[in-house]
């Protein structure tokens, strides 16, 4: 493969030295190793090789691979998610994590403040909390499989924005790329879609952002009775026969 290939990829993601997997595309493999969850969604992983989609230590390796090829290799925590920084450890008073209604168990993960974070230890309402990644400091081990190139320019455009959770429609009309979503997305997320898919798709030269008009069901007209305007004319017809 080369930089700027659009793949999609089947991988399992090992801790080195204990072999615990972390994460995983394989269904069956999940199931085989007791670390299936119900209402994940088992499916291939789509990267843009070189764009840092993937820690550094794997983008290597993809270069290094082919279409079909399936390797094993082990990344240094150097080349995946760093080592741990003492400072990335704060002391936290309980009262921040009962405004936003979290109940700090030592060994639960919790999202504070949108950066997410395990409790180490919870004494006399304080909390100590860790937001170094789980993985920081930890030799990994992949197995990795390249199941598929995407060359379609539509393909690569639809594979990038799923990857990225959002759900759109998309339209591609002599390079300029449309892209039409239920709700307004926030202007960086805007500038970051916008720039990454420029600088990988050379087809696509201009990014519109549009969101689709709410479709309003037209009620029926109600349909009127005569029956009362009848009855009246009845009416009046024996009062005038009197």
């Amino acid at each position: 493969m080369k930089e700027g290939d659009f793949i999609l990829m089947d991988f399992v993601g090992r801790v080195l030295n204990t072999g615990e997997i972390f994460d995983l595309t394989i269904e069956k493999v999940a199931k085989e190793k007791h670390v299936h969850f119900e209402g994940k969604k088992y499916e291939p992983e789509f990267v843009i090789v070189g764009a840092n989609m993937v820690v550094k230590g794997v983008d290597e390796q993809l270069l290094k691979m082919n279409i079909g090829e399936t390797k094993k290799f082990e990344v240094p925590y150097a080349d995946a998610f760093g080592k741990r920084n003492p400072q990335m450890i704060k002391i936290i008073g309980m009262q921040r994590f009962i405004k936003q209604n979290i109940n700090p168990v030592p060994g639960a993960f919790v999202t504070i403040d949108g950066a997410n974070a395990k409790i180490q230890s919870v004494s006399g309402g304080r909390v100590r909390v860790d937001f170094n990644n789980p993985l920081s400091g930890k030799d990994l081990e992949y197995e990795i499989t390249i199941v598929k190139q995407i060359t379609d320019t539509k393909e690569k455009v639809d594979g990038y924005l799923k990857q990225s959770g959002i759900e759109t429609h998309t339209e591609i009309k002599e390079g300029v790329l449309e892209i039409k979503t239920k709700a307004s997305l926030a202007d960086f997320l805007q500038k970051m879609i916008s720039e990454t898919l420029k600088k990988w798709i050379k087809e696509i030269k201009e990014v519109k952002f549009l969101v689709e008009e709410k479709k309003t069901e037209e009620k029926p007209l109600e349909k009127v009775s005569s029956k009362k305007n009848d009855k009246k004319e009845e009416k009046s017809e024996t009062d005038t026969s009197k």
